[in-house]
Parts: C-alpha cells; structure tokens; sequence
C-alpha cells in the first residue's frame, strides 16, 4: 500500500538525519511516519527526548526532551508518560516543579504497566508533594511497582506489611517483599533487611508479629548480627525480659551473653542486672559488679549508677565512698534518674 511505503520512506528519512545527528529533522520525519502508523518511530522521538535530557551528542535542552516525550507519549508509547513525569516532578530546566502534572502523566504510565511510574507516583502520595500525604495510595502503587518486579518498590511495600501502613500489619509479607528487593540486588536491600529482621524478631517474642516464636526470633536475630546488627541480641534479650513468662528469663540472659561478645555497654549493665537478681542464672554479686564496671568505663549511665551504688555499700566490692559518688556524679549528669535520687537522700547533693 502507499501509505505503508510513505511510513517506510519517512521512518528510513528519519533515521538517516538520526545517523548525522540532525535531531530536529529526524524528528519532523519519524513523526510523520508514526502518523501512519510506525510505532518504531513514536519509540525514536522519545529516545532523541533522551538525548536531549541527558546532554547526549547534543546540549542538554528540557524544553525539548519534553516536547519530544510529549509527543512520543501521544503515539503511545507509555514510557515516555514516565519520563515526562519525571520531567515534571523534579522541574523542566530548572523550573517549578509541576506535581499535578507529573501525576497525571505518571498516571498514564503506570495505567500502562510502567513500574517506575508506579514508584514515583507512590513517593508523591507517600511524601505528600501535592500538599497531602496519602498512604493508602501510596502503598497501591508500591505494591503495583513490586509485583511488576521494581526492587525498591519491592522494599517499600515490605515496609509497610511490617508497619501495617495502610494495609493490615503482616510480618510474613513484609519479609517476603523486603527478601525480593535484597534478592533483586537494590542497594538498599541488605540494609532494610537488616533493620527489618532486627525489629521482627522482637515482635516474634513479644506477639506483635501476629504470632510468637522463639526460634525465628533467635533465627532472625543472628541473621541481622551477621548483616551488621551488633547491638540486636541485647534488644531481643530485653523484648524476653518484657515478655516474662517460663523460661524468657534464660533466653534473656543467653542474648545479653552474645551481646557482650560486641561489646554493647547496655549489655553488660542488663548481665550485670541478671547476675544481682538471679535473672535467668544464679546470683553472683561479684560477677554482677564486675559487669556493672564494665558498663559504667564504657560509658552506659545504668553501669555508672549501679556500679556507684556496689561501691558506697561494699556489696560485691571494696567500699569505697570517694569513688562511688564519682560514679554516682557521672551517671546523674547522664541523666539516671537512680543516681539522682540517691545522690540527693543518702549524699544531700544536687546537680546545678
């Protein structure tokens, strides 16, 4: 047919100027041929937008990167609605950013199936850049992005399982959604993994996850230290202390154990605690002075005060008076509430 011959000629013209970067013209002929039909040619205008925006083999022009995502968008094709959304979002040129516009475009993309779009477009609800935050549209278009394979979107929507924003809170989700993203390869997977699993294994004690179990939560617990998490087994032995119950009392005290491995001041004021009420193991004043001294070099304020405390009484210790209210001092000016008081009734001092 002619006009399939016209399309070819155009296309071949516009492809030719392509070749001796003449932009404007090559654009003038593949417009024409996406007229008749040529979807190859729409895709070309919105890759020489590309071009434009991204200073490739010519100056970088906005003006005209938009222009030609415009028009290549109206062809149909939909990821330049996404490219010229994001145009809009961050500002043509430099200019105002257009959210109402970005929105509208994005909107088409995502319609389209663009997982990008999607992304961005959760962020604009998510962030609240039209003036409002909308969570539950946020999360629509998050989990649209994630289950067409976009790994950040993949991460959001696991945030949002763990923090029941906007959808009912599912722990089993968000570690399947957060586990894709890292698997995806984002840069940011291993780390929301690590601060996710550090978390969910406090509420797998606790019951906030929907259900208990221990062994996940000590499963959970020595994935997110392998990830980085030094300070995680001292949070999970304070959520079994929380917990109480048969047997949390030993488990509290085997991850104040680990801790301490890492050298986590709390740690050792929490083993220090045990060891003084027989918490999960026996009493030993000794041993639970020397932990509190541990604690209170390092700098942990609860160390301070009970060390002090150990000191003034000669529980466990050598009395010494000088030294504890040293101690005592130190850890009132860390702000412990227990040295305070004792420094006011049994010393009749006062921080100023």
């Amino acid at each position: 047919m002619a006009s399939d011959r016209m399309m070819e000629y155009y296309y071949s013209m516009g492809q030719e100027n392509l070749s001796r970067n003449q932009l404007e013209e090559a654009i003038t002929y593949f417009r024409k041929a996406a007229n008749l039909g040529a979807e190859e040619a729409a895709h070309e205008i919105g890759v020489i937008g590309h071009r434009y925006e991204t200073a490739e083999g010519v100056p970088a022009d906005e003006e005209k990167a938009a222009r030609c995502y415009r028009m290549s968008a109206d062809f149909g094709i939909k990821e330049a609605w996404y490219y010229l959304g994001r145009l809009y979002y961050r500002g043509i040129a430099g200019g105002k950013p257009n959210p109402r516009k970005a929105k509208r475009a994005l909107e088409r993309a995502a319609e389209a199936g663009y997982a990008d779009a999607a992304v961005l477009l959760a962020k604009i609800y998510d962030e609240g850049v039209m003036g409002k935050v909308n969570h539950d549209l946020a999360f629509k278009y998050y989990l649209q992005g994630a289950e067409a394979g976009n790994s950040e979107a993949m991460l959001m929507t696991g945030l949002f399982y763990a923090q029941g924003e906007a959808v009912p809170k599912n722990t089993e989700k968000a570690e399947m959604w957060i586990r894709k993203g890292k698997d995806e390869g984002n840069p940011d997977g291993e780390a929301t993994l690590r601060v996710f699993l550090s978390v969910a294994c406090t509420e797998y004690v606790t019951g906030t996850a929907g259900v208990t179990d221990t062994e996940k939560a000590l499963a959970m617990a020595k994935e997110a230290e392998e990830l980085g998490d030094k300070e995680v087994f001292y949070h999970l032995g304070r959520a079994f202390q929380k917990k109480g119950g048969e047997g949390h009392g030993e488990k509290a005290f085997a991850c104040f154990k680990k801790a301490v491995k890492n050298e986590i001041p709390e740690a050792y004021s929490a083993m220090g605690l045990c060891y003084e009420a027989g918490i999960g193991t026996e009493p030993d004043i000794k041993k639970a002075v020397s932990c509190y001294r541990t604690a209170a070099e390092a700098g942990d304020p609860f160390g301070m005060a009970h060390y002090g405390y150990a000191l003034a009484n000669g529980e466990g210790c050598k009395q010494n008076e000088k030294e504890a209210m040293e101690w005592l001092v130190k850890a009132a000016m860390k702000g412990d509430e227990g040295a305070i008081l004792i420094l006011k009734e049994d010393y009749n001092y006062t921080l100023h």
